[in-house]
């Protein structure tokens, strides 16, 4: 299996440690490691991994290359721009079957997320290779939910007796609270996590299908992969790729797709929430990082770099201080961090981002 690691991340939900330059996944949030390089770890250790690469923006390839031992940068699919997942996961599907052919089997994963119990992990990596090596499968990993989220999206399957790979019945994405309830009661939906393999051909024959412009601007460069011309190519049909995800733009539309019921435990880690609730707390449920001091306060998340800060009296909080910028929010409101960042952006303060 040939690993892309999808790196293309803007760097909003943990503002103010993430930046432009400085992301989710190159940030060290435990183990003294970056998600991404977690990421690539987990990934190197599956038995069947034949390759490991990275999709990225071109000021993130030094930053990574930095963080992720072995990655050099022909092993990074570098996108003039952010055209979301769809035309990076077409890309790195163009380079792999130039390079490796069309049976090559590619995976595709986000670089920040946790997960946890690498033996079911590679389990159903397994699982998910061989289905796609069956025939012209697309395979989802399907996270098991343990709560009716809203900000996920949703695979419906029909059970498979005695496997744990099924049909996909079809994608709902980011339901009402009730409706996710439903779907947790039900036991016919798992979380949709974002991780996919296939053989190169097939997600190729589907972009063709599906999103035929972004296959055709792309197929009309795929002789120059590999040569000093192809990135002046590249950067010149990018603007007018279809900009939408792998699950809009093909997923949603395809047949043939599977998904393997994971049993590993999985966080998408994105907000300062979901990052608290995976951290060490101290007996009043905080989790204090740096030069901090809490006195009184009760289930919060206090990070300082940069300089001194004190909380006192406080419950449910997040407070993350950096040398030039401090956020103070509740907890259960941490996805709002993306509206100062989108404030900074119409004041153009760019210094901040």
């Amino acid at each position: 299996m040939h690993c892309v690691i999808m790196a293309g991340g803007a760097g909003t939900r943990f503002w103010p440690k993430s930046r432009r330059k400085r992301p989710k996944q190159l940030l060290e949030l435990f183990n003294g490691k970056s998600l991404i390089a977690q990421t690539a770890h987990r990934l190197a250790k599956y038995p069947g991994s034949d390759g490991l690469y990275v999709a990225a923006s071109d000021h993130l390839v030094k930053s990574i290359q930095n963080s992720v031992d072995g990655i050099t940068r022909t092993d990074c699919f570098i996108e003039p721009g952010a055209r979301n997942t769809a035309p990076a996961i077409a890309l790195a599907a163009f380079v792999l079957r130039k390079r490796c052919g069309d049976d090559a089997v590619m995976g595709v994963f986000p670089a920040d997320h946790l997960i946890k119990n690498d033996k079911e992990f590679q389990r159903a990596l397994s699982l998910a290779e061989k289905k796609a090596l069956e025939g012209p499968n697309l395979v989802t990993l399907g996270i098991q939910p343990d709560f009716p989220a809203t900000g996920y999206g949703y695979v419906e399957f029909n059970r498979v007796k005695a496997s744990d790979v099924h049909p996909v019945v079809r994608f709902t994405e980011k339901p009402d609270l009730e409706t996710a309830k439903s779907f947790l009661e039900g036991g016919y939906h798992l979380w949709n996590g974002g991780m996919f393999v296939w053989q190169v051909s097939t997600i190729l024959d589907n972009i063709a299908e599906h999103l035929p412009a972004t296959y055709d601007n792309l197929a009309s460069i795929e002789n120059l992969i590999d040569t000093p011309k192809f990135m002046d190519a590249l950067t010149e049909i990018w603007p007018v790729v279809d900009s939408i995800s792998i699950d809009y733009g093909v997923l949603e539309n395809a047949s043939n797709i599977f998904t393997v019921e994971t049993r590993f435990d999985w966080n998408d880690l994105g907000s300062w929430r979901t990052l608290y609730d995976v951290l060490p707390k101290d007996t009043d449920g905080n989790v204090v990082q740096g030069d901090a001091t809490v006195l009184d306060s009760k289930n919060s998340i206090v990070l300082s770099e940069g300089h001194y800060t004190a909380v006192i009296g406080a419950e449910d909080l997040v407070v993350v201080s950096m040398a030039d910028a401090t956020i103070v929010l509740p907890r259960s409101q941490s996805e709002r961090v993306q509206e100062v960042v989108h404030w900074l952006k119409s004041r153009e303060r760019e210094e901040l981002l």
